[in-house]
């Protein structure tokens, strides 16, 4: 099975089952975690689509969920909330939006004294 690792976004060729202590070969993450599983959810209850599954609190680290199987990690890594903006606005034709600086830095020149 070819599936993809969430730390490092590494393909990953598995044969049989994911072992809890399991870790990529890549980056050292722990596969048998909630962020690699299939049933991960970040909208669903507890972040997991499997009704009877354990609550887990640290979704990266290893756990052992009887109810885990491995499932494409690297789409749930996260990017760049502003790149991914860009790329939208440059799908439409818009220019990128303007670099943000600190807010403090705005708030500070927004009341200094001139």
């Amino acid at each position: 099975m070819a599936t993809t690792c969430y730390g490092c976004g590494g393909t990953l060729r598995i044969d049989g089952p994911v072992g809890r202590r399991t870790t990529c070969p890549t980056c050292d993450a722990d596969l048998h975690s909630c962020i690699n599983c299939r049933h991960y959810d970040e909208s669903a209850a507890h972040q997991c689509r499997e009704p009877h599954a354990d609550h887990i609190v640290e979704k990266e680290q290893s756990n052992a969920c009887d109810l885990f199987q491995l499932g494409d990690g690297a789409s749930r890594r996260r990017g760049s909330s502003k790149a991914a903006k860009d790329r939208l606005r440059a799908l439409f034709g818009e220019a990128p939006a303007k670099e943000e600086g600190d807010p403090r830095d705005a708030l500070e020149a927004l009341f200094r004294k001139k």
